[in-house]
């Protein structure tokens, strides 16, 4: 199946995690060392955002491209971030959104795709953890994500997206692997 495929799915996991953060756990630690709870959700809602928009066919904000500045968490931050996903979901789930180049042809568009996939579903875990939830993906989504980090996952380290693999063992679960290829420890604890 294409990353297409598993959007919905994802984003539906997602949508209790958001909506089970209560305020007293804005401040709390996650796995991104340089994230509390509230920093990762505000991050998620403009990076979702910038994502979106690419998915659209939409430019990007001219001055905050990829939605990592500025403060984006209001008060109703949790329906925000739900409806950000619903729309960045719709977006990449229509076939033309994977199709050409993107940036001014400076990337494929189905990269850019498969990053915004790795996005969610890693800092959806990421919100989860810090929130003292945990986040059941469909394996086969997690496979996906999986094969996306065997691609590009030198890359992202290269680049700072991902820390450094963290070894799992041979039979680990499918998100303790594509947790360790993204540089994130399966038992991580606040």
């Amino acid at each position: 199946m294409s990353t297409r495929d598993h959007l919905y799915s994802v984003v539906a996991t997602l949508q209790p995690v958001i909506y089970g953060v209560s305020a007293q756990k804005l401040d709390a630690p996650t796995p991104c060392p340089d994230f509390d709870v509230r920093t990762l959700a505000n991050h998620l809602l403009g990076t979702v955002e910038a994502m979106r928009r690419m998915g659209a066919g939409e430019p990007l904000d001219r001055d905050d491209p990829w939605g990592t500045g500025g403060d984006h968490l209001q008060e109703q931050w949790t329906d925000d971030l739900s409806q950000a996903l619903a729309g960045f979901a719709h977006a990449w789930s229509q076939p033309a959104a994977w199709e050409g180049e993107a940036m001014d042809g400076a990337m494929p568009r189905h990269l850019v795709g498969d990053m915004g996939y790795l996005e969610v579903l890693l800092h959806g875990w990421d919100l989860a953890r810090g929130s003292g939830q945990e986040v059941d993906y469909d394996e086969s989504a997690l496979v996906r994500a999986l094969e996306i980090l065997e691609e590009v996952g030198d890359q992202g380290r290269s680049g700072g997206a991902f820390g450094p693999q963290v070894g799992v063992a041979e039979d680990a679960s499918v998100l303790a692997k594509v947790l360790g290829a993204s540089g994130r420890d399966f038992g991580w604890t606040p």
